[in-house]
């Protein structure tokens, strides 16, 4: 197996600035109603929410959060991470940069993490989703939304490292110890599952 010199991390960083310029990355979640469905379970099992972004860019997630959840806007502790740090960021967030193969938090301390379009870029995918398990707590919950294998935008974009198949994730995530694995097919497939 070839390993990564320093070299290339450094343009694929570059690669990932330039991509979500170019394409004015911000908010991709694509899969609404069935992300939406996947919170109200996290705060009907928590009564809030501990949410964890995991390649957040530039953290819009939470004011999609408070706007859809409003309820508990005091009640939803939000932490992005990235493994740029994007100028225009919002500023009213906790942002840790780092990648998700690497996640510097205690186990236990989240009752969601989420993979919006994220978990594509990340090297070691299968190592993210371990440290994912590690840091949920019993009975959080993990959703993915990405591009499916087939399509065109997931093979032609430089920054994508891996292809995913809403059927294939589902069965590594039950291999991994997660439960009650749903998988949303489509273009842009979702997949939700529990500790």
């Amino acid at each position: 197996m070839q390993k990564w010199k320093s070299m290339d991390l450094k343009n694929l960083f570059k690669k990932l600035i330039e991509e979500g310029e170019k394409h004015k990355w911000g908010f991709l979640l694509i899969r609404r109603q069935e992300f939406n469905n996947f919170i109200q379970k996290i705060l009907d099992r928590f009564k809030e929410l501990k949410i964890l972004d995991v390649g957040s860019w530039s953290c819009l997630m939470k004011g999609y959060l408070i706007q859809q959840f409003p309820k508990f806007r005091r009640k939803i502790y939000y932490v992005g991470i990235d493994i740029v740090n994007v100028k225009n960021r919002r500023k009213d967030v906790d942002f840790v940069q780092c990648s998700g193969e690497y996640l510097p938090f205690r186990p236990n301390s989240f009752n969601a993490v989420i993979f919006i379009e994220s978990l594509e870029h990340i090297i070691d995918y299968v190592k993210a989703l371990k440290e994912t398990y590690i840091v949920l707590k019993k009975g959080g919950g993990l959703f993915i939304q990405a591009p499916r294998c087939t399509e065109k935008h997931a093979i032609h974009d430089q920054t994508h490292i891996h292809v995913l198949h809403c059927v294939t994730l589902s069965r590594l995530l039950q291999i991994l110890g997660f439960n009650n694995v749903k998988c949303v097919d489509g273009h842009n497939f979702a997949v939700s599952c529990f500790k």
